[in-house]
Parts: C-alpha cells; structure tokens; sequence
C-alpha cells in the first residue's frame, strides 16, 4: 500500500506496417542483440465513461515480458510519456496509481475494459560498448473489448522505438530511415488501447428501462467506485475513511441480497460473503471510532460536578487504544490476498456481470424485488412487537429497514419518481432504530468500563449517571422507530 512506484519518462514512436510490407533487417542500423520474443498479456482498466482514454491515459497490468506488473502512462510533451510502474501480482488497481489520477477520475470505478495479447519481439540498438541505445520491437497484437454487448475484436501488427536513457531524440530520424525505407509508417493511433477502443462510445447512465442487470451493475459500480477511492484514506485512517468504506461494502451486499437474482447465483452469494467480510474486517476500527465520538458527546454533555473521578481518562484512552489495535489489524488485511481478491472481483463483476434467472426491464424487475425488502420489514417488525423486550428483534427490524433504504436509493439513482420518497422514509427508520441499537451497545460498554473502575476502586457516580441517560435515548429511540414503522406498513 506504501509502494511509490518506479517513475520513468518513456520516450517512444509508433509506427504502422501497411498490408504487404514486413520488418526490415535492423542490421542496416549497426550494433544489434539478438531478438527475444516474449507473449505479453495486458488488461487495461479505465471507468465505464472512459474517463482515463480521454484524458489520454492508460493504466494496465501486464504479465510477461522483463517489465511485468501495472503500469501508468500519462501525457507529456512531443513523444514523451510518464510512467509509473508497480511491479508485482496484486489483481486490483493498486491505491497508489489510483492516487495519482484520483482529481481526474473523482469516484468512479476502475474496470477491466479491454484485454491485448501480444508476441512481442524486441530487438536493442547497441554503442560501441555493447549498451542499448534504443529498443526496436515488432509486435503481433489481438485486443478485445471486454464491456458487454460490444463486439470489438481486432488483430495487427505494429511496430515501436523507444529510446534509452539519455539517447537523443536524433536517433529517431536515424532508425525511421530503415523503417520508412522499408515501407512502415507512423502509427495514426497514440497507443494500442486507443486502436482497440476505436468507435467504442463511452458508457451511459441506464434508467428504469434498461435492462435490469445493467442497471443494477452500474448503481453497483458506484459503490465499487467509492471503494476504491477511500482504500488509500483507510490505509491512513483518514477521516471518515473506514466508515465510508464499510458503507459501501454494505451497501453492495444489500443490493445483491434484494437485487441479486438478477445475476447468476452462485457467484453474487460468494461475492456477498466476501463482502460480510470486508464490513466485518472494518468493523472493529468503525465501532471503535463510533464508541469515541458518542462517548465524548456523552461527556461533554455533563456539567462538571457530575464528573466524579478520571471518567474521561479511563473511556477514551482505552477506546484509543482499542481503535489502534483494530486499525492495525485493517493495515494487514488491505495488504493480504483477500481484500486484492475482493476488489479485483467487485471490478470485473460489476464490468461483465453475469446472468441470473431474473431478466427484464428495470422497471418490470426491480420495483417488485424492492417491494420484497419492504415486505421483510413488516415480517420482522411483526416478530418484535410479539416480544417487544427483546432488542435483537428491533435490531433485526433497523436492518431490513436499511435494505428497503438502499433498494429504493437504487430505484432513485435509476429515475425511479417516486422512489427517493421511500428511500427517505426508510432511511428515518433505520437512523432511528439504529440510535436504539447505538444506546445498548453504549451500555454494554460502560458497565466494562465500571467494572474497571470498581476494581480500580475510583468512583461510580459518573458512570451511573451515563447509563440513566442511555437509557432513556434507548426507550425514546425505540418509541419514535415503532413510530415510524407502523405509520409506512
């Protein structure tokens, strides 16, 4: 995660080989290697819209060849390109690369797009003392566009020269004279993803009717999107960056659980359970950072003489210390082979999603599956009113609550006209029932905390005082949610 990443400027030509003409021998040049021919496969990764080939911009993980791993070219002068390099096997874009064009592409998520294979044969131009001046390479090329729908397979043959080191650009002129002479010309194309992506248009929003697993894959690309960007804020414990990135993990695993059959089962069930992971993996550091924040309201709240003891000293030193260790643990596992896994999944299902049993237009399929979430709310909250002491039951309620949210939030990123109202009804629910659920976790933790205290032999008025007011932001929370559900079902 802390990689920097080699920085290079490459300076290179590309040059066309019209049909009929071959490769010249290099040898009119002088000083050559002998030519070593390596495959190379390489996807390059951009968002749905092609924001990156539209800023001139490629970014690819290439296995193969001497310089294998993700690579990042962005524009500079003439026939100059910078270029970060990453080498190693991770599957997803790594944060660091992502960071350096973060202002261009903002939160939209990073897909597999396109796919090239290539034989590739490099042959160098040599000094006097054996040291390469210039690569020449012949490549053989078959790219695919992996977006579905589009049909776009070509195969060609072109040809490259970039100089090494500090080789002035006079060498160009130099090696054209064989190339030119032989019948190749300068390549039209800037790079071989903009030939491949030649007459692709930019992806566009889809609404209530479009296909329904169109639909549903982009609102998930958001979130994917959403993801990715704040992997880099995690990683740094940023502000709100654990929360927000443990809100989008959800966020998708609810949609697959109402949306999900709009995909084929087997594999939205395994993406869901990695997903239960990651929010569970944060977890630990976002309860952490919530105990802090309304532990510290709590106190503030009291008037001076009502703070007996080191109450504050002992609460938030050790919710600190506890929110370092779980941040650490969240270190490790961004570092690991399952949250490269994870990411690298959520990219290439959300850009070639694949079908369920569930087909239609979104308007015909989705508003029906969301109408299910609601129907599980009003079985759940049938369940806690016939045993209305027990907070798990209204904590099950807060969570249906949550995904009739999130179903009708993607209803309204669709145009759904009426769905933005229920998304904010639900949303009322969920907030208040999840002040419920914030007030008895609360409790549990303070009677930890006066466990300690007793032991320690410190005074106990504070701390009862503290568990007087939660229970009663309890009782109220509670009150207002039942509220608020019985006036929606």
């Amino acid at each position: 995660m802390s990689e920097q990443g080699e920085r290079a400027l490459e300076v290179e030509r590309k040059y066309a080989l019209p049909e009929g003409v071959e490769m010249p021998d290099l040898r009119e040049l002088g000083s050559i290697s002998e030519p070593r021919t390596d495959t190379l496969v390489a996807d390059y990764h951009d968002t749905a819209e092609l924001t990156l080939s539209a800023a001139r911009t490629t970014l690819r993980h290439r296995s193969g060849g001497a310089d294998a791993g993700w690579h990042l070219k962005t524009r500079a002068k003439g026939d100059a390109r910078h270029e970060v390099r990453l080498p190693g096997t991770r599957r997803h874009v790594p944060a660091e690369l992502r960071a350096e064009v973060a202002e261009v592409l903002q939160t939209r998520a990073l897909l597999p797009v396109v796919r090239l294979i290539t034989t590739r044969t490099t042959t160098e131009l040599l000094d006097d003392a054996g040291v390469a001046r210039a690569e020449i390479v012949f490549d053989e090329v078959d790219g695919r566009v992996l977006r579905p729908g589009v049909n776009r397979h070509v195969q060609w043959v072109e040809a490259e020269v970039e100089l090494v080191g500090d080789e002035p650009e006079e060498t160009f002129a130099d090696v054209e004279k064989v190339l030119f002479g032989a019948g190749l010309q300068r390549s039209p194309w800037a790079s071989k993803l903009a030939h491949v992506l030649d007459g692709v248009e930019p992806a566009t929003r889809p609404d209530m009717d479009a296909p329904a697993i169109r639909a549903v894959a982009w609102v998930m690309g958001t979130h994917v999107g959403r993801l990715q960007s704040l992997e880099t804020g995690v990683w740094e414990d940023a502000p709100d960056a654990v929360h927000q990135a443990r809100v989008a993990a959800r966020r998708m695993r609810s949609i697959l659980q109402i949306f999900g059959s709009v995909f084929e089962r087997d594999r939205q069930r395994a993406l869901r359970q990695e997903l239960r992971w990651a929010g569970a993996m944060l977890g630990g550091a976002r309860d952490a950072e919530v105990l802090i924040e309304e532990f510290s309201n709590l106190l503030d709240g009291l008037d001076s003489d009502q703070i007996v003891g080191p109450v504050h000293d002992r609460i938030m030193d050790g919710l600190r210390a506890r929110h370092g260790d779980a941040h650490t643990e969240v270190r490790g596992e961004l570092t690991g082979e399952r949250w490269d896994g994870l990411l690298a999944e959520l990219a290439e299902f959300v850009a070639d999603p694949p079908s369920g049993k569930r087909s239609g237009r979104a308007d015909d399929v989705l508003v029906a599956l969301a109408q299910k979430s609601v129907n599980r709310v009003q079985e759940r909250f049938e369940t806690a009113k016939a045993d209305p002491e027990e907070d798990e039951n209204w904590h099950d309620v807060r969570k249906a609550a949550k995904a009739a949210r999130y179903a009708y939030e993607l209803l309204a990123e669709l145009g759904h006209e009426s769905a933005e109202d229920e998304r904010r009804k639900w949303k009322a629910v969920a907030s208040t029932l999840g002040e419920m659920q914030d007030a008895r976790l609360l409790a549990d933790e303070l009677e930890v905390f006066e466990q300690q205290a007793r032991d320690a032999g410190e005074p106990l008025e504070t701390y009862r005082t503290l568990a007087g007011r939660l229970a009663t932001m309890h009782d109220e929370a509670l009150s207002t949610g039942r509220r608020l559900v019985t006036e929606l079902i």
